[in-house]
């Protein structure tokens, strides 16, 4: 197998401070480089391409939609201008926006939406609507629009296909805005938390067998806050629950097993404390869903 790695290196989707935060997430768009380094990329057959999104301080805030969608749309555009038969998409983040783009070009290229699968291993949804985002950050946005009707026009438009809503599966112990529950719960989406994985084990990866076998094509979006943050501290927004490790090993060994699978890795931010640790975990979860 060979991975084509696209480096997102991008703190676009964060215009604003995210909450319970004083900054911008600076530092999280040196996360690419930080990760697959020179020793790191041994292990692989594979090729880098980048693409660096704009800075958000540097923008015009009342702009800041329309240039987020000219330049998720650019990166769309170098991800199935450069990928190649047989190699598989992993997108390194930068902020979990780029995910955007991976679904974007994932869902131009596909021939059925009813056979693509979608993961997400995230602490949040990352489902609000402009409006009712409580920081109108598009990081907390992206998904969506691959949902349902969006309201911001030049985002709308750049959707040729959506999601299948019983496609979709998400890990982590989720920590919803107010107006993502109410919508997460009247889609009825499956999520799976850590009282799942430590309670019946078994039954979850039975599951999630059953589940990944139902798909030509599968997307896994991996946001690091999905760890502890005993474990994983250089990160937007540490969570204080969550899994360790060894909890995921079991469920990405299933999905590693996927022939046609693409992946994103997003979240990490090398300026803050505990980047080492967050680092050498980043680079597990990458290695075990691309060699199993």
């Amino acid at each position: 197998m060979r991975v084509h790695f696209y480096k997102a290196k991008s703190r676009l989707g964060i215009i604003n401070p995210p909450l319970g935060q004083k900054d911008l997430n600076f530092g999280v768009e040196d996360a690419p480089d930080a990760i697959l380094t020179k020793e790191f990329l041994k292990q692989f057959d594979s090729v880098v391409s980048e693409f660096t999104f704009s800075l958000p301080e540097h923008i015009n805030k009342s702009k800041y939609l329309d240039l987020f969608a000219h330049e998720a749309s650019s990166f769309k555009d170098l991800i199935n201008r450069t990928l190649k038969p047989q190699e598989t998409q992993v997108v390194i983040g930068g902020d979990n926006s780029v995910t955007f783009s991976s679904l974007l070009a994932l869902l131009e290229r596909v021939r059925d939406p009813n056979k693509f699968g979608y993961i997400q291993f995230d602490s949040h949804g990352e489902m609000n609507l402009n409006a009712t985002s409580p920081t109108k950050n598009f990081h907390g946005m992206y998904l969506r629009p691959f949902l349902d009707s969006f309201d911001i026009h030049k985002i709308k438009g750049l959707i040729s296909k959506k999601l299948i809503l019983k496609n979709i599966l998400f890990i982590g112990d989720l920590n919803l805005d107010k107006e993502e529950k109410v919508f997460f719960n009247k889609m009825g989406f499956k999520n799976i938390d850590r009282s799942d994985v430590l309670g019946r084990l078994d039954l979850v990866l039975k599951e999630l067998k059953e589940f990944v076998s139902r798909f030509d094509d599968l997307h896994v979006n991996f946001d690091v806050d999905v760890f502890n943050s005993k474990e994983v501290m250089a990160t937007g927004i540490p969570s204080h629950k969550g899994f360790v490790f060894k909890d995921l090993l079991p469920i990405i060994k299933v999905v590693s097993t996927y022939k046609n699978f693409s992946l994103d890795l997003c979240e990490v931010n090398p300026k803050k404390t505990g980047v080492k640790e967050t680092i050498d975990i980043a680079q597990k979860v990458i290695a075990e869903f691309l060699f199993g």
